[in-house]
């Protein structure tokens, strides 16, 4: 079963609700403009896919955002509606219990 686990960070949040992982890994790499839909990756990227690198292990950004946001189990799938490549936005962020080929972890 899929939980939203936290709601979006806006700017009235309290610095310390914000997860350290978003602050530490993800915010320093995201562009995001005043009137854009997508938060753009501005990090790595690996067959197409945002990336980062944990301990020399890559991590899918997508993936990561997702389950600082969403519970959900690890064998589930997750894609981006948005059908960008580079857009990490937790709203635009779909969740599955089946494979979806087209921008999928």
């Amino acid at each position: 079963m899929l939980v939203k686990r936290r709601a979006l960070i806006n700017l009235h949040t309290q610095l310390e609700n914000i997860p350290k992982e978003w602050l530490n890994v993800i915010e320093p790499r995201v562009f995001r403009g005043a009137f854009l839909p997508h938060w753009l990756w501005s990090g790595a990227y690996c067959k197409g896919h945002p990336v980062f690198y944990v301990d020399r292990k890559q991590k899918r950004v997508v993936r990561f955002v997702a389950k600082i946001f969403y519970e959900f189990p690890d064998d589930w799938h997750t894609s981006i509606s948005c059908r960008h490549p580079g857009c990490i936005n937790p709203n635009h962020i779909r969740i599955r219990k089946f494979h979806s080929n087209h921008y999928s972890d």
